[in-house]
């Protein structure tokens, strides 16, 4: 194991400094498996996930802190990457100054390039992410941060989400969703398995409907959005004070109070709605 450690120390007095600048900047290649995981921790970075055919991992970060006024305690910030077992570990550790009187400004970003097979997981609190054209296994816990996955030809995605918000050109295999005020936007899915519980937060997918496939939706307050482009199934609505409308090739086989059961033909998927005051839209080509 590798274990390289890149550290910027900006100190202040402890209760007053007049100005302070500083900067961190990373930009190193590693080793990793075409087929190995990403593992990164950060928070409020702007962060760019890129796929290609290189077969090694350029990391590229570049940070500056402006503060000015009266500050106290010390930004503290290193970031420690290890190679592990063909895999790459990206660990940010920091301590935030305490700005009384002024301002402190933090222009941070974060750039990977890796081989388009890699898996990625990846932790963080504010900021926005990027992914593009990584075809292995995704994995997202934000807090606020907003997510983009475009050209993405994984199995399998991981999205657990606060208030941030996801917007995906495509998926297959598996997806699961935990989210709280989130909006979800996934298009052109094959999907063969789901499974989204989302509170106030809108959740709007387009995709195919896999024979066997198992899809499971459970929505507090907010919107569940499902077009189907392609097979069918049995759909069992479970509601309270739920608004359901339906367009498309749907027919009704029961329709009550607190559920409503639907057949679309050309196929045999199981699709599970549990909806309190949420509003369902389900639809087809």
């Amino acid at each position: 194991m590798k274990n390289l450690v890149f550290a910027l120390f900006v100190l202040s007095f402890v209760s007053v400094a007049f100005g302070q600048d500083g900067e961190f900047h990373l930009d190193k290649t590693y080793r990793i498996g075409k087929s190995n995981t990403i593992d990164l921790s950060c928070s409020d970075a702007k962060v760019f996930v890129t796929g290609s055919t290189r077969s090694d991992v350029h990391v590229k970060i570049d940070r500056k802190v402006t503060a000015k006024g009266w500050t106290s305690g010390m930004d503290d910030f290193r970031v420690e990457v290890t190679e592990e077992n063909g895999n790459i570990r990206i660990r940010e550790y920091q301590k935030d100054v305490n700005v009384t009187f002024g301002y402190y400004e933090e222009d941070y970003r974060i750039e990977i390039e890796a081989p388009e097979g890699i898996a990625f997981l990846m932790r963080g609190d504010d900021g926005d992410v990027f992914v593009k054209n990584i075809n292995g296994a995704i994995s997202l816990s934000l807090d606020d941060a907003d997510a983009e996955l475009t050209g993405c030809k994984g199995h399998e995605f991981l999205f657990r989400f606060d208030d941030g918000d996801l917007r995906m050109d495509q998926g297959k295999g598996s997806l699961e969703i935990d989210a709280d005020d989130a909006d979800i936007e996934i298009y052109g899915a094959e999907f063969s398995r789901i499974d989204a519980e989302i509170d106030d937060g809108d959740l709007i997918i387009e995709t195919s409907l896999s024979s066997a496939g198992d899809y499971r939706f459970n929505s507090q307050d907010g919107l569940i959005s499902l077009k189907v482009t392609a097979g069918g199934g049995q759909f069992d609505i479970h509601h309270d004070d739920a608004n359901v409308t339906v367009q498309g090739r749907y027919k009704t086989i029961e329709e009550s109070e607190d559920r409503t059961r639907l057949e679309l033909p050309n196929g045999n998927a199981r699709v599970t709605v549990r909806a309190d005051d949420a509003r369902v839209k389900l639809s087809t080509n």
